[in-house]
């Protein structure tokens, strides 16, 4: 199965896991599936850290890597199919980031491991992450 995993849960993963459920926990530890970071999330984590509204370890560009490799997390790049399917989405959500993940995981058939309740208004398979 794969799993495209939300910004939020990105970042608890790495420096806050106590935030995410124990069956979110278990799924990220089973090798059997397929765990993907979207650029997008990628893109809004720079974004946030360049404005000093985030804090890493170490710069995004060493950090996301590393942690993907050290984790199994592939990338997920952002095509021009993700990006003109956000056109037609529901305005539920108005975060572009969060609407370019939720076209990513129709698109590519994916499940979102999130905690926005806002990815429920959306035909989106969706794992809840949070507590």
């Amino acid at each position: 199965m794969k799993y495209l995993i939300d910004t939020g849960v990105w970042l608890w993963l790495l420096s806050a896991p106590e935030k995410l459920s124990r069956a979110t926990l278990e799924k990220l530890d089973r090798s059997a599936d397929d765990f993907f970071l979207s650029s997008a999330s990628v893109w809004e984590i720079s974004i946030k850290w360049s404005r000093g509204k985030l804090s890493l370890p170490e710069p995004p560009a060493t950090h996301i890597p590393s942690r993907m490799a050290a984790l199994g997390v592939r990338p997920l790049p952002i095509s021009q199919q993700h990006a003109l399917a956000v056109a037609i989405l529901p305005s539920h959500h108005h975060d572009p980031f969060d609407r370019v993940l939720i076209a990513q995981a129709q698109i590519e058939d994916m499940t979102m491991i999130s905690a926005d309740r806002e990815f429920e208004k959306y035909s989106v398979k969706l794992l809840k992450a949070g507590r």
